[in-house]
């Protein structure tokens, strides 16, 4: 396995530090070379610099995995500095009710990507940092540094030399406004016990010694649970094992297997009719939009897109609403709203076919029961927290036009 640290974008005369590792995780390998002189690895992960991520510690209600990344989108679409389509989200595990959430600029992956096709993943340096009690102050292989909260979410600083970085002590003076300073500021890497004490002194916050980190010794695990800009599946260590009673049990192993051989078969020629089905239908559609002479609908899903449009449009001239506007999709959606607790519905906007509301507090339960009520009645329903509460937007789902 070879790992990379890039500092920005790719360049062919600069050199970069590289790691080789063996199978168990130990690197075995080091140097500094231009691209061209890199090992050759069949795959490359790249270790991003700190100060190109941002990662955020976000909370967001329970949902399929294949959900967050949107989910996360909508709920950093006001705290982005450039516009959402050219900002690259990578999300981790979720844990504890939080995910970690690494925001990179899109350009930047892309142009990593194109560099090597050998890149099969991308993850933040900060994401490989330990994180804890207080905060985990650590230098960067670029040459300046960052910061890990005990959330996990991180900010870069810069370097300071007797002098705290300013963006160290702003941060530190906002926890302490907001009654939540850190406890400790661990220190990981080398600094003289006096000047720690002066920082301590200073700031009224604990700095401590801690051992020395750097990205290249952090455990393969770390690596695999880092946000990844690629999204490459994740692989497991997992080995099969042999059952010490697989002999006295053969036999019905067999009649299992037999069961399910049948069973699988069934449902291929299932999914096969199913798939036939789908297939006319799909035809279907194209059929009728062609015959209407609807644009854009050279695919089954535009045809059914381009004959919704024009459904709207015909319902529009007649001086009637169509499904997804902003009348009949409130109406929709208001018994499942009517639900919620007295109070907690702020405001409301229908922009672009669908509704974004502003909620107050509200626990996972009456945000799950609420959800699944949206989708029984033919809203797709996309959540998440802010500061005030929760955001939600509400459309009208595909299977109800």
């Amino acid at each position: 396995m070879l790992r990379v640290f890039l500092a920005g974008p790719p360049r062919a005369e600069r050199a970069e530090r590289w790691v080789r590792y063996a199978a168990d995780g130990r690197p075995i390998a080091r140097g500094r070379d231009v691209p061209a002189r890199w090992p050759v690895d069949s795959s490359i992960e790249v270790v991003l610099a700190a100060g190109h991520v941002r990662l955020i510690a976000l909370a967001l209600p329970p949902m399929p995995r294949d959900r967050l990344r949107a989910a996360a989108r909508f709920a950093l679409e006001d705290q982005l500095a450039t516009p959402s389509d050219e900002a690259s989200i990578a999300v981790g595990e979720a844990e504890d009710g939080r995910v970690l959430v690494a925001v990179v600029s899109d350009p930047l992956v892309r142009s990593i990507a194109a560099h090597d096709r050998r890149a099969t993943r991308i993850v933040p340096e900060s994401a490989l940092a330990p994180y804890g009690d207080g905060w985990t102050w650590c230098a960067s292989e670029a040459g300046d540094g960052f910061v890990r909260r005990a959330d996990g979410s991180a900010f870069a600083v810069g370097v300071g030399d007797d002098a705290l970085p300013p963006e160290l002590v702003a941060a530190l003076a906002q926890t302490t406004r907001a009654g939540a300073p850190p406890a400790t500021v661990h220190v990981a890497f080398h600094n003289d016990a006096s000047r720690l004490a002066h920082w301590s002194q200073s700031t009224g916050v604990a700095f401590v010694a801690a051992p020395a980190w750097e990205w290249a010794r952090a455990s393969a695990a770390t690596f695999s649970a880092a946000p990844d800009f690629l999204d490459t599946s994740q692989r497991s260590d997992r080995t099969s094992t042999r059952s010490t009673y697989a002999r006295a049990f053969r036999p019905a192993l067999v009649l299992a297997a037999l069961a399910l051989a049948v069973h699988v078969g069934a449902l291929a020629l299932q999914w096969t009719w199913l798939d036939v089905e789908r297939w006319r239908l799909s035809r279907a559609l194209a059929d009728e939009a062609a015959a209407a002479k609807l644009p854009d609908a050279a695919t089954p899903g535009d045809a059914a897109a381009a004959i919704a449009r024009q459904y709207a449009q015909l319902r529009h001239r007649a001086a009637q609403s169509a499904p997804g506007d902003a009348l009949p999709l409130l109406a929709r959606a208001a018994p499942s709203l009517g639900a919620l607790p007295p109070g907690v519905l702020r405001s409301a906007h229908y922009v672009d076919n669908a509704w974004t509301i502003e909620l107050g507090k509200l626990d996972a339960a009456a945000l799950s029961r609420t959800t699944h009520r949206l989708g029984d009645a033919g809203v797709d329903a996309l959540a998440a927290s802010t500061t005030a509460g929760m955001r939600m937007r509400l459309s009208l789902a595909a299977t109800a036009r």
